[in-house]
């Protein structure tokens, strides 16, 4: 989606989650159910980032613990599946689509370019609710982090070469960030997720440092950034989004060996419960 489109305000109703177990996040989806629709809203889980059974009839028996009625995993596990016209109607005909946890490359490896990818985005358009949990949001930004975990990317900085894992990494050895395009569902913004709980503040303080272009996000477990139709965006759950805004006036010594960032002027919101802002002012750089 365009950054015009974006200015427009968006077709559905954008759901970030930061993480955690699902029935940890009753608060946030008892919330984003009604706002789908109530329980009679067709819901439709995507368990790309995980290709596990079991995790999606896990998540089909929470969702019906919530009282939601139709409730569907959309089977797409491997390239094939995102090829199946039958998962892509599911996905369209879905007034509340879930994107759950694993690797947010996966998500893109599987689906980007597919009729699944295609469904997905018009039943956007359509006015569905697109949620994301942890790789499911981190995704959804203009471009995607692939972490190092902790403070070290502060030490190791963001490298700009070919993309590599480092999942099962030691945690000494996962000391650079990396970023790549997202889905740019949400334009102009980062997103990353389990920010308290796995410790990458890190991770928003070399980021708003280096590229202070882009406007960096950062989610607690069980707590979501919703952002609504019109632009305006609110804070459900009990912990914490922080944000990155830009800044015009930063100062920066990006991270080299034997020298970890230095960075002047950084500017952090620290959004709870119920705080409200919007894609404009999260946009919007500080002087």
């Amino acid at each position: 989606m365009a950054t015009d489109d974006m200015n427009r305000g968006l077709p559905g109703a954008l759901v970030l989650i930061g993480g955690g177990d699902y029935e940890q996040s009753e608060q946030v989806d008892r919330y984003v159910l009604e706002l789908a629709g109530g329980p009679d809203a067709p819901v439709a889980f995507l368990p790309t980032a995980r290709p596990s059974k079991r995790m999606g009839a896990k998540f089909v028996e929470y969702y019906e613990s919530l009282g939601a009625r139709h409730v569907q995993v959309a089977p797409v596990y491997e390239p094939e599946d995102a090829q199946s016209e039958e998962n892509a109607r599911l996905l369209r005909e879905a007034r509340l689509i879930y994107i759950g946890w694993g690797s947010d490359i996966r998500i893109q490896e599987v689906i980007t370019g597919t009729p699944v990818h295609a469904a997905i985005e018009e039943a956007w358009r359509n006015g569905a609710v697109l949620a994301g949990t942890s790789a499911g949001a981190r995704a959804a930004g203009e471009w995607a982090i692939s972490p190092a975990n902790g403070p070290v990317g502060l030490r190791g900085g963001l490298d700009s070469g070919p993309l590599r894992a480092s999942d099962g990494l030691p945690l000494d050895q996962k000391t650079v960030l990396q970023i790549r395009p997202g889905f740019n569902w949400l334009p102009g913004c980062g997103v990353d997720a389990h920010l308290a709980e796995w410790n990458r503040y890190g991770h928003l303080f070399l980021l708003g440092a280096v590229r202070p272009d882009v406007t960096w996000i950062g989610l607690d477990e069980r707590t979501a950034l919703i952002v609504f139709p019109d632009g305006d965006a609110e804070v459900v759950g009990p912990a914490n989004v922080l944000v990155a805004r830009r800044s015009t006036s930063i100062q920066v010594q990006p991270p080299e060996p034997h020298r970890a960032l230095e960075a002047r002027g950084l500017r952090l919101d620290v959004l709870a419960h119920g705080s409200r802002t919007t894609i404009h002012e999260l946009l919007q750089p500080y002087d």
